[in-house]
């Protein structure tokens, strides 16, 4: 079970390389692998201490190495220097006891009391995983047990008995009890993990896929995936939202003048003063060449009046461009338009809106936000049939 959890770990690292959780992963179950491999050794060679030492450690280290990708996966850098005293120590501890007498509570307790301090570890690495759910809940219980298992064993090896020597405990009933629940809670755990790992890596490919390649904001796929459910959120909450649709101003003419190159820079540049400006639960969205939209959630309760959430914003777009020719980059200026999500509103309707906002707002000179009013007739009277082949085109 331990190779085969050490493959499809090893896949993951491969397939996805942002997944690094995977690769501590591996070498986790690749330590709780040879571990077996190590007490073959014991029974079947004359080098029984030194196999039963080796089987320790890579043990010790397995699990160590457990809580290090969890830290990974949690989005921490792992402390090495913390796993690396524990192992040292508890190998330290081992080959201190080495010649004690086996079957008595300081000695069986000493043996297991780093396994104990290392799934302890573990489980407070999990809790340090930002999304709470079932997942890690369960994950968070297999370590505990865990834990608790290994404190247990002492008692147990005292009322089974653990053998004579090293060689004399694989032939013990004790034996087969504890390789089989600890076999088991590593399994567990491993499957666990895997679901947390196969998990993130979805959400990353689904967040590549809705993220424009060039300036990292969201595309079509995630607004076409988000804006339902924000505009279902508004109305339950008895809230508004706004869309304010951007479209940067003589763009055409920077692409020629300056070249395609620097084009991308300038389009980089405005997603990034959307970045810094939008708030987390706004979404800003490249709907395609210069035209960005950005959906706005009335956090505020100021829903109808000029001095709403999306105004608020749309200003302070307008006053980042302003250092942008000294900056190096070519002046730019946007139009843009901000309309209010009505009740039966579709989103390619709430859209389509305020693209006519600032379609309205280029003929009117440029430069300059025009914002819906609550009296202003619905986008199907809105929308002159001369307009139209515009919005149809995108």
């Amino acid at each position: 079970m331990a190779a085969l959890f050490v493959v499809t770990y090893g896949v993951v690292a491969v397939s996805y390389p942002r997944q690094r959780a995977a690769i501590w992963f591996t070498v986790s179950y690749l330590l709780g692998f040879l571990t077996p491999i190590c007490e073959l050794m014991v029974r079947y060679t004359d080098a029984a201490d030194l196999f039963a030492l080796l089987g320790y450690a890579a043990f010790l280290g397995g699990i160590l190495a457990m809580g290090m990708g969890i830290q990974v996966f949690a989005g921490d850098r792992p402390p090495w220097r913390l796993p690396l005293l524990i192992w040292l120590g508890g190998l330290a501890l081992r080959l201190a006891i080495w010649g004690g007498t086996r079957n008595t509570m300081p000695y069986e307790l000493l043996f297991q009391l780093p396994f104990a301090i290392a799934s302890a570890g573990v489980m407070l690495a999990v809790r340090k995983i930002g999304a709470a759910g079932p997942i890690r809940a369960m994950l968070v219980g297999v370590f505990a047990v865990t834990g608790a298992h290994f404190l247990a064993k002492p008692f147990l090896a005292l009322s089974l008995g653990s053998g004579s020597s090293a060689k004399a405990y694989l032939s013990t009933f004790y034996a087969i009890i504890s390789q089989i629940s600890t076999g088991v809670l590593l399994v567990a755990s491993g499957l666990c993990l895997m679901l947390l790992v196969i998990q993130r890596a979805l959400e990353e490919t689904i967040l590549d896929a809705e993220t424009d390649p060039l300036t990292g904001l969201a595309n079509r796929r995630r607004l076409y995936r988000v804006g339902p459910r924000m505009m279902v959120e508004a109305t339950l909450r008895g809230g508004g939202l706004h869309a304010l649709v951007l479209d940067l101003d003589h763009f055409k003419a920077i692409n020629d003048c300056h070249g395609h190159a620097t084009g991308d820079t300038v389009l980089v540049a405005f997603a990034r003063v959307l970045q810094g400006l939008i708030a987390k639960d706004m979404l800003a969205v490249r709907m395609g060449g210069e035209e960005f939209a950005i959906l706005i959630p009335d956090a505020d309760g100021v829903h109808d009046g000029p001095d709403n959430r999306a105004a608020r914003l749309g200003q302070a777009i307008r006053d980042a461009l302003k250092p942008f020719a000294a900056r190096g980059l070519p002046a730019l200026t946007a139009s843009g338009g901000i309309v209010r999500y009505r009740a039966g509103d579709t989103l390619d309707g709430l859209i389509a809106r305020a693209d006519q906002l600032a379609y309205r707002a280029k003929r009117a000179g440029r430069d300059r936000i025009l914002q819906d009013t609550p009296d202003r007739p619905s986008d199907r009277d809105a929308i002159g049939w001369a307009e139209v082949p515009r919005l149809v085109a995108g």
